[in-house]
């Protein structure tokens, strides 16, 4: 919270001092409780509140003086640089590296010229806002052939994953965004993700990271990138988008070059059997310098029924030894999907509800503090005893919706004494 407060107080404000009732630290602290407690109507409750006992939970639990209305904040907020709130991203990562839970997001590889532990950067982008009718000079435009046009905006996330965990650690994201209406080409989720992993190299230039992603990725330019950058990949390849490759790999094949096997998981009616090949030293396209390893896998039940079938490029050293590790590591790219986006879009956070668009920045603001709250439970739930106290008691849902309930009711001087109110260790009343 102390890092929030920081950089919300240095923010840049444009404003003349004349139109300052509302500070900017207070609205996008405003803003940011919005999103913590998954709460479109909090700024409403709190301003009530400090009306009638001349304090609030904003003020004690965040630092909010001013209270601004959802209209004020939106104005206010509408124009804000979102590149220093972007920033906290990496600057949160460090924090969770350095308290020791960093090792939650690394994976290890047992073996190969690549041996390591690794934390698994998955990579995938998503849409947040969509309209036929409202927009902004930065939107992407998909017209229809009926003229109708779409209008949306989209990030490029880039979030620390690991196999057999529901946590994700967020550590960057990256507006796909027009400069101007008028631009062409479009930004696209390609050029932005290239954007996105020059900056995660520099940002972390030490930190032992591996990409993963869908097939989108799985073309020359960006394997390039990744080579200059130092950051091994696992990366999906769909045979009908690699003619080349499927090429290749055919050739090996009649070559018999291929090396296969099989490996084993579980046991009885839970038996999994998996199958694999892999191809080395093969030509991503006609043109370029990338080479890479293919994988292949397949995954049948005891009965022989097939469960799952995919294939990925890698540039990593895969062998027997750490064949089921690589594959594990590509099947993990889900997880940015199912444990960040869609738990943002459907799960409390309500990503895609329409908090304001509106003409400059707003809608990525917006998006940026809906992240950093996301962030926030995450580091919540890893390291704040009491809380995890209150989470053994009840489901997250359920806690969450009584501790907003307690928002409106109870005057608490700050987070911890609110979790105890909860537990009913603490005396306060409304």
């Amino acid at each position: 919270m102390d890092l929030l407060v920081t950089t919300f107080g240095e923010q840049e404000d444009a404003r003349a001092v004349a139109q300052l009732t509302y500070p900017l630290h207070d609205t996008l602290m405003s803003g940011f409780a919005l999103m913590f407690f998954q709460h479109p109507s909090l700024l409403q409750f709190q301003r009530a509140m400090q009306q009638k006992r001349r304090r609030c939970n904003l003020q004690t639990i965040f630092g909010v003086h001013e209270v601004p209305s959802d209209t004020q904040m939106r104005e206010i907020l509408d124009g804000v640089e979102p590149e220093p709130l972007r920033a906290l991203l990496p600057q949160l990562c460090e924090k969770v590296r350095r308290a020791g839970w960093g090792g939650r997001f690394t994976t290890p590889l047992p073996s190969g010229q690549h041996q390591g532990t690794y934390y698994t950067v998955a990579l995938d982008g998503s849409e947040y806002f969509h309209s036929t009718h409202i927009q902004c000079p930065h939107c992407l435009r998909q017209p229809e052939a009926k003229g109708q046009v779409h209008y949306s905006h989209l990030v490029v996330g880039a979030t620390l994953v690991r196999a057999g965990s529901h946590q994700v650690l967020p550590i960057d994201a990256e507006e796909v965004r027009n400069p101007t209406a008028e631009s062409r080409p479009q930004d696209c989720e390609l050029t932005a993700s290239k954007r996105l992993i020059a900056r995660l190299r520099r940002e972390h230039p030490q930190m032992a990271l591996m990409v993963i992603g869908d097939d989108l990725y799985s073309h020359v330019p960006f394997g390039e990138q990744l080579q200059h950058l130092r950051l091994p990949y696992v990366l999906v390849a769909k045979p009908a988008a690699h003619p080349t490759l499927m090429a290749a790999v055919a050739a090996a094949e009649a070559q018999g070059v291929s090396q296969q096997g099989k490996w084993h998981d579980r046991s009885g009616t839970r038996r999994r059997i998996y199958t694999y090949r892999i191809l080395r030293q093969l030509p991503l396209a006609v043109a370029g310098t990338v080479r890479v390893t293919y994988g292949e896998v397949w995954e049948h039940n005891p009965g022989g029924e097939l469960l799952y079938h995919n294939s990925w490029i890698t540039d990593l050293g895969v062998d027997e030894a750490n064949v089921a590790v690589v594959v594990t590591i590509g099947r993990t790219r889900w997880k940015i999907e199912n444990e960040q986006f869609n738990v943002q879009k459907n799960h409390g956070y309500e990503l895609t509800h329409n908090y304001g668009h509106g003409q400059h920045t707003l809608s990525m603001v917006f998006y940026l503090l809906n992240l950093l709250a996301y962030v926030a439970h995450v580091i919540v739930e890893l390291g704040d005893r009491l809380y995890q106290r209150c989470r053994a008691q009840e489901s997250r849902q359920e806690l969450w919706a009584a501790l907003r309930t307690a928002l409106h009711v109870v005057l608490v001087e700050s987070w911890h004494q609110l979790l105890l109110v909860y537990l009913e260790e603490d005396a306060t009343g409304p």
